[in-house]
């Protein structure tokens, strides 16, 4: 009989150890799921260049134009031509439901020179659109 028991308050103990471990375990589900950011990946690596201007826009662009350092141009992850900019733009706002709210990002690298931009801006003139933003990161302090 006392074997039996022992058998049994062993079970019982080894459950009981288990506890705290999920406890532990759902914490840092919680804490991943409220720390991390899942943000969709740009199609090329891009470093924007740097700014000094802290505002942020509150909402994310109806179109985001991606140019690369070999000048390739991706908007909204596709590869497309200078040429498709302006066709492209002017369908995507007379689909857009909020046309007021209606804007467009630009995220070139840092290495890439302002000349090689305007054409792309150009495009975006072309198209009718004005609300125009260039992506870029804050600053950091001169170590």
């Amino acid at each position: 009989m006392k074997i039996d028991q022992k058998f049994a308050a062993k079970i019982k103990n080894d459950e009981d150890n288990m506890v705290p471990l999920i406890n532990v375990v759902f914490l840092m589900l919680v804490f991943f799921m409220v720390a991390g950011q899942i943000r969709k990946a740009d199609p090329i690596p891009v470093i924007p260049p740097t700014s000094i201007n802290e505002n942020r826009p509150v909402s994310d662009p109806n179109v985001l134009i991606v140019v690369g350092t070999d000048r390739s141009i991706y908007v909204d992850d596709n590869l497309i031509t200078l040429n498709e900019v302006k066709p492209y733009l002017e369908q995507a706002f007379e689909t857009a439901l909020d046309k007021d709210a209606f804007w467009v990002q630009i995220k070139g690298d840092g290495l890439l020179p302002v000349e090689e931009l305007r054409p792309i801006f150009s495009e975006i003139r072309l198209s009718g659109l004005t609300k125009v933003s260039l992506a870029t990161q804050l600053q950091r302090g001169q170590e």
